[in-house]
């Protein structure tokens, strides 16, 4: 069975009208936030690609013909067919509480039907993965979620080195197990969020938070989960946070962390972690996957001398796409 540890208090969310003064507002800060350090977005997968839910010749999320966002390849897909996983006809938004609204484009990952798990996997390129996970660094993972409902969400998103195959508990079902990490959630009624990591095992180890984001059974609003991981040298405990993001003008504090964890990968085994995986046993939209090294990459706001010339360009990203 899964270990769970100790567990943490939730952030609420809380979401306002986009106002144009909140996108500028969200540039000046992020300015400052991100300074003259070095930040890169290695992973983007907006799902922008043509839409697959209702189609009724076998098209699906990871049926091959989708090939992957920024530092991406083809996706995959286990369990295909009656609970399989779609492209959905519209994407995701999100708004956070002072106004500033997140970057997005395309349409977005949906699985409309519980039977069973279901999971989507795509090779990471070599680049991104060696640039993320050096140590004496950190990587920053946020995707938009919203649960559709049922008794889910029992989720799984996160790199590893290898394809996801599990069950419905997220346990991995074959031998070669590897190591990975990422953020999930238990199922039924209280559904937390938390931390989970692989280590060569068919289990895992999984902190939660105490009390759930997603307190159904009905379908939640839309939520900008993150995880941070700290990349500490050899010998030191490497450590894992995940968030629930309220400002996007403000990197979050790690003593907010909706759940933490500390894990000791080797620097071979950091940079082995070539896939990247979408577990989902529920009902529920991701979309706008990004990872990078910094947060401020992570909420879509590129380089600061990149933020001067947008600004000067009329802030043509910063639309939204509906």
């Amino acid at each position: 069975m899964p270990s769970h540890k100790n567990e943490k208090q939730p952030v609420k969310m809380n979401k306002t009208k986009t106002s144009r003064s909140g996108k500028f507002a969200l540039l000046g800060s992020l300015l400052g936030l991100t300074g003259s350090a070095p930040a890169t977005l290695y992973i983007y997968e907006p799902f922008d690609y043509a839409p697959t839910a209702g189609v009724n010749n076998g098209a699906s999320l990871g049926d091959g013909n989708q090939s992957g966002g920024l530092g991406l390849g083809t996706w995959t897909q286990t369990n295909t067919g009656s609970n399989e996983i779609d492209v959905r006809d519209g994407g995701l938004s999100f708004t956070d509480g002072g106004g500033n609204e997140l970057p997005v484009v395309g349409n977005a990952m949906e699985r409309a039907q519980r039977v069973g798990q279901a999971a989507v996997s795509s090779p990471i390129d070599s680049n991104a993965t060696i640039s993320l996970t050096q140590d004496n660094s950190t990587m920053w993972m946020t995707f938009l979620y919203r649960d559709r409902g049922f008794s889910g969400p029992d989720f799984g998103i996160g790199l590893h080195t290898e394809n996801m195959i599990g069950n419905d508990n997220q346990t991995i079902a074959a031998a070669g197990y590897g190591v990975g990490f990422g953020i999930n959630s238990t199922s039924g009624p209280a559904r937390n969020i938390g931390t989970i990591v692989y280590n060569n095992s068919a289990d895992f180890t999984r902190v939660v938070e105490a009390t759930p984001t997603f307190d159904g059974p009905s379908a939640s609003n839309i939520f900008l989960l993150a995880m941070k991981v700290n990349w500490n040298p050899e010998g030191t405990p490497d450590e894992i946070f995940v968030f629930n993001v309220t400002d996007l003008t403000t990197e979050p504090d790690e003593s907010s962390a909706l759940a933490s964890d500390t894990f000791d990968f080797t620097l071979a085994q950091q940079n082995s972690l070539d896939v990247f995986n979408i577990s989902e046993t529920q009902v529920a939209d991701v979309d706008e996957v990004r990872v990078a090294t910094t947060f401020a990459e992570a909420v879509g706001v590129p380089e600061p001398s990149s933020l001067v010339f947008l600004g000067m360009a009329g802030l043509p990203l910063l639309r939204r796409r509906r």
